[in-house]
């Protein structure tokens, strides 16, 4: 319906269809984050030239993630925060107000059977009169993309932003609008979280530690050995 001016009165915009929209997902607790990065000291010509792993352990403050992708039970996913151990590959990592590492080793590569593992170093490994001594600390890091794991499955979001590429609607987990000061808004529940179809949003992927880390190797391995791609992080890897 149009006034003498042409313009439309009484109609309501529509609503946004949260569920197919990108949105962001933002923590304010700690979260413990695991980080991968391989290292050698010889020039690479397969993965057996690489020598060694090293890894950090750490914690994350203030870290947010967006999902580009939402289908749907994505989005679900972070509502009724049902992740796996960390954050899946739809959930990708956006951003950190601080991050301290506070724990690091280093792990030798040994390939057995086409399987990759991460072994603690032995004492002759460790042992700089060792013909098998391994110095890692003088190695350089190869491969250039390093794991990143983000323990997100025992953490719960402070907020959701939907809609995250226009309106920017910032929401609780129960589906509440919250105001600029983070306070839930009681008259605008955006999501009725309780009514939502389970059903209908539980096809979404979640990933555990170890599937984080197979998918990163076998990324590497495309990357940069294409004829290692029969090569697999083995489950018994550290």
């Amino acid at each position: 319906m149009a006034n003498k001016l042409g313009k439309k009165v009484g109609v309501k915009p529509e609503t946004p269809d949260y569920f197919k929209l990108p949105f962001e997902v933002h923590y304010r607790e700690a979260i413990p984050v695991t980080i991968y990065e391989f290292k050698t000291d010889v020039v690479l010509k397969s993965f057996k030239d690489v020598k060694a792993v090293h890894m950090e352990q750490g914690n994350s403050w203030g870290a947010s993630f967006f999902c580009q992708n939402n289908n749907g039970p994505e989005l679900y996913c972070c509502l009724i925060n049902g992740h796996g151990e960390v954050n899946p590959p739809w959930l990708q990592f956006q951003g950190e107000a601080n991050i301290d590492f506070n724990f690091g080793c280093d792990f030798s590569v040994v390939i057995e059977r086409n399987q990759i593992i991460f072994k603690e170093l032995t004492e002759e490994q460790n042992d700089e009169d060792s013909e098998d001594y391994l110095n890692v600390d003088n190695m350089d890091y190869c491969c250039s993309d390093a794991f990143h794991g983000y323990v997100i499955g025992e953490a719960t979001p402070e907020f959701i932003v939907l809609d995250s590429h226009e309106s920017r609607l910032k929401i609780d987990l129960d589906g509440y609008e919250l105001d600029e000061e983070g306070k839930r808004i009681e008259s605008r529940r955006i999501i009725n979280t309780e009514d939502l179809d389970d059903d209908k949003y539980q096809d979404y992927e979640t990933s555990e530690i170890y599937d984080a880390k197979f998918e990163w190797v076998k990324s590497v391995l495309s990357k940069y050995f294409k004829k290692d791609t029969k090569l697999s992080l083995s489950f018994y890897s550290e």
